[in-house]
């Protein structure tokens, strides 16, 4: 299911679509590391990573760290880009070697939570998100991780408490308040997860995965024709027809007291 950070099919997955942010790729101040970072090749990789291919852009920043395996840069680089091919393994290990090298470093951090994420291991990626929001409680990235990480363990109080607290920071934040929405309507409370995603989706800016969050909740409310106009915008009719019937499957669960966080925030 492709729900909760920034994409709205249920039938496919996050990512692990888990672009929080843009990854810069640059090395903060203060962070250690090699002072490789001006290199031309590392710089090609952080460019070709940017236009997302994955496979082009791990080759160069592994061309990087022959010659400089301490490169902070470089190892984050080629951690997002392993992550990108669903290479998740590899990811973790060259970015436990970055957190060795640079234990500072948010972005590091954030990126290793989305891996541990993409792995299903939740409860990993909660501590990771815990770190990097010790260094910088107002990053982004992580507020968001974390939020979704404690969905997933049907963890909702919790995770609104972090929406909530992102959200004083980023009150605009589309990612942020759609998932909270979300949030509050697996928890509960339907009728304010409703209103916030009805209108997120009157904003000309609204990305897909808004009208799929919003449609989901009409689907957990028994709302199905609501649902399927919503759905419409984005999907095909088939398309439709697949995530009506998820939904229906969610709201039995929903309804026997079954834990749902981990099919809808994946």
């Amino acid at each position: 299911m492709r729900i909760s950070f920034m994409t709205t099919r249920l039938l496919a997955p996050v990512l692990f679509a888990l672009s929080l942010s843009a990854c810069s790729l640059s090395m903060p101040a203060g962070t250690g590391g090699s002072t490789s970072g001006g290199s031309e090749t590392l710089r090609l990789a952080q460019a070709t990573s940017e236009t997302g291919d994955n496979e082009t852009a791990a080759r160069l920043f592994e061309k990087v760290l022959v010659t400089d395996p301490n490169s902070v840069p470089a190892l984050l680089g080629a951690g997002n880009s392993y992550a990108g091919m669903g290479q998740n393994s590899r990811a973790e290990a060259v970015l436990l070697r970055a957190h060795d090298l640079a234990p500072n470093n948010a972005e590091v951090l954030t990126t290793l939570g989305r891996v541990y994420l993409a792995q299903h291991q939740s409860e990993k990626a909660v501590e990771i998100y815990d770190k990097a929001l010790r260094i910088d409680r107002r990053n982004v990235s992580a507020l968001t991780g974390k939020g979704v990480a404690l969905d997933t363990l049907s963890r909702h109080k919790q995770a609104q408490g972090v929406y909530e607290d992102g959200l004083t920071y980023y009150p605009t934040n589309f990612i942020l308040r759609s998932n909270y929405a979300l949030s509050l309507a697996i928890s509960g409370d339907i009728l304010r997860g409703t209103a916030i995603l009805q209108e997120l989706v009157k904003d000309p800016a609204a990305a897909p995965y808004v009208r799929g969050n919003l449609a989901l909740v009409y689907g957990l409310d028994g709302r199905d024709n609501d649902a399927r106009a919503t759905l419409a915008h984005d999907m095909t009719p088939q398309e439709v027809e697949e995530n009506i019937r998820t939904y229906q499957a969610l709201r039995r669960m929903n309804r026997e007291g079954k834990p749902i966080g981990s099919l809808v925030f994946v």
